[in-house]
């Protein structure tokens, strides 16, 4: 039944997700973003300018010198920049998310890949979210970085319920919008929503969701190379390197360091 309270209490939940200036421009200075980065440790830094290296090989190998081509080089800088802070639960990852997700979702839209434009949608919306939940968090734990925690087994349920429900859906609407790949590319939103909402809440599990993700990525990216999809060398070689990266994420979250 409506009541004031239940307005005021859903008008309060939904504040709590929507970020405060000071709280955005916490997540976007962009000398924040970079310093963020510099005090990177040294096996960080390391995997971190594999990555950037291993990119600029693919664009150069691919020849792509086109407007799409130099986007896809973009997103790879930017999604690197974000993977290396998620894994140390930094808030700037949000900022280099917002350049990561409008890149790649105007790759998606390049390669008709209806799955993973409904998924960057949804993780640029999330970007958002995430700040501000992580910023209570790391302001609430009076630390530089967002503790990780556990999963129940009631949530778990919920979970694995709720992705089986999302994945069938995103079937129907891929074979609707005559979509490529479409099992595989239909998991993409599925596990990028669950991955989403556990990295915005601090739970480790989000990277059970990232790794499975990561692996069905580079099977879809190596097709569309095969295709000759636009800007797929440089897409594919991201997706190899977020894979080991999220290997090291899961590491550190799971047995968190103090370093």
């Amino acid at each position: 039944m409506f009541s004031y309270h239940s307005l005021a209490s859903a008008t309060l939940a939904m504040r709590r997700t929507i970020p405060a200036p000071h709280q955005l421009w916490d997540a976007i200075n962009p000398v924040t973003m970079v310093r963020e980065l510099v005090t990177l440790n040294r096996r960080e830094h390391l995997l971190l300018g594999s990555m950037l290296t291993a990119s600029v090989i693919a664009f150069a190998f691919q020849r792509d010198y086109s407007t799409i081509g130099w986007i896809g080089l973009l997103a790879s800088f930017a999604t690197a920049f974000n993977l290396i802070l998620v894994d140390r639960g930094r808030l700037t990852n949000y900022g280099w998310g917002l350049i990561s997700t409008s890149t790649w979702l105007v790759i998606a839209f390049h390669n008709r890949l209806i799955g993973d434009i409904s998924s960057q949608l949804f993780y640029f919306i999330a970007q958002f979210v995430g700040i501000a939940v992580w910023h209570r968090s790391i302001a609430a734990s009076q630390n530089d970085a967002v503790v990780p925690r556990r999963l129940t087994n009631t949530m778990v349920i919920w979970a694995i319920g709720f992705s089986l429900l999302l994945y069938g859906a995103n079937v129907a609407l891929s074979h609707a919008l005559h979509g490529n790949q479409i099992y595989l590319d239909a998991s993409l939103l599925v596990l990028g929503v669950i991955g989403q909402i556990l990295m915005t809440y601090g739970y480790r599990s989000q990277w059970v969701a990232w790794l499975i993700l990561d692996v069905i990525n580079v099977i879809i990216w190596a097709v569309q190379l095969r295709h000759g999809g636009a800007a797929a060398l440089s897409m594919l070689v991201l997706q190899i390197s977020t894979l080991i990266n999220g290997l090291y994420g899961a590491y550190l979250w799971f047995r968190p360091q103090t370093e």
